[in-house]
Order: structure tokens, then sequence, then C-alpha cells
């Protein structure tokens, strides 16, 4: 059998694109694993391996608990302490500080308890200080590390690369390679950067 030198190169081509792109965390429906390949607005899901459920979605942890990125618009965690060390007010509270920012007004800014939270695009997590001396400061918040592909849920999960492969009802997740229990098309092939 001859190969052509064209053949071969391709061959090289497709081989060393496959790791760069895993290299960079491109998408990839990979095993068995949660993802979202035609951005579905509840996030990412899977096939499972229940023949009376054909897919469910995965209760993939949100970004941004133990760290933030950017401006901390999305931060969740519950640091409740300023820079300089001054406890945060609760966000339902309008003592020392008569405030706006009420949970019931911005329920979208997860305004819980005392944690710093950004609900207004300052450049930081900032809270309303319990010193009635000093009405707001911003909160030492500290920065997410890039990695290629998150590990965990940001907006609508279409570039979560997690291991999760267990849906919220708890059904395990179908190789996307697979054909059984469910047929499919997001295959591996038709979707290689998924």
């Amino acid at each position: 059998m001859f190969v052509s030198f064209s053949e071969i190169l391709l061959s090289h081509l497709y081989v060393l694109s496959s790791l760069i792109s895993n290299l960079l965390g491109v998408q990839r429906l990979e095993e068995n694993y949660c993802r979202n390949p035609d951005n579905d607005g509840k996030g990412p899901w899977c096939y499972t391996t229940d023949p009376a459920t054909r897919f469910d979605y995965c209760n993939i942890p949100e970004c941004e608990v133990e760290c933030m990125h950017c401006s901390g618009e999305n931060y969740h965690g519950v640091v409740a302490t300023t820079v300089s060390g001054l406890e945060c007010q609760r966000w339902d509270s309008q003592q020392p500080h008569s405030h706006g920012y009420l949970p019931e007004n911005f329920p979208e800014k997860d305004l819980k308890m005392n944690y710093c939270r950004n609900p207004d695009g300052e450049p930081r997590p900032w809270c309303f200080t319990t010193s009635p001396t000093k009405r707001w400061e911003f909160c030492n918040i500290p920065r997410c590390i890039p990695a290629p592909g998150r590990q965990c849920l940001s907006g609508r999960g279409e570039d979560y690369r997690g291991t999760i492969s267990v849906t919220e009802s708890g059904n395990t997740c179908q190789r996307w390679s697979s054909q059984f229990p469910h047929r499919h098309a997001r295959t591996p092939e038709n979707y290689p950067c998924k």
C-alpha cells in the first residue's frame, strides 16, 4: 500500500492540532463529561445511560466563589471583611448606613448576608461597613488564575471543561462517542470544537 507524502502530512497536522487544542482548552465532547455543545440556556448537560432519560442537566458549581475574574461582578464568595479589616454590614440592614442596595431590589446581584459584592460595576467587590465612620470600602478578593477551560460554571457553561459526569438527578452520563442507549448526532467527530 502506497501512502502519499500529503496523507502523512495531513495525519501529522491532525495530531498536532489535537495536541494544541487540548493545551489551549478547546472544548471537546470528551468521555462522558457534562458539556454545553448547543449553548443551551440551562447550561451543561449530557445524554444519560438511563434508557428512560434521554438527557439531563448537570449540577456544575458556579465560578468565582474563591476568587474573582475582572471586576468581580460575578463573585459569589463569602468574604465579609474589607481591605482594612472592617466587618461588612448586612445588605438587608440599614444600620449603621442606609442604602438602596437591598437584596429584594437586586435579586440577580446575590446580595446575601454581609458578603462582599460588586452590584454597581466598581473596580472590585465592596461592602458597606459596620463602622459608623466608614460608609463603604473595597474587599480583598484574590484574582482567579486563568486556566485553559473552566472547571466551574460561568454563564451558560459553554466553556466548561471539568470532569463532572453525573446529572442533577444522579444519572451517569453516556459517552459522547456512544450511541447507546440514546442515538444522537452530537458526536466528537460532528462537533470537534464543542
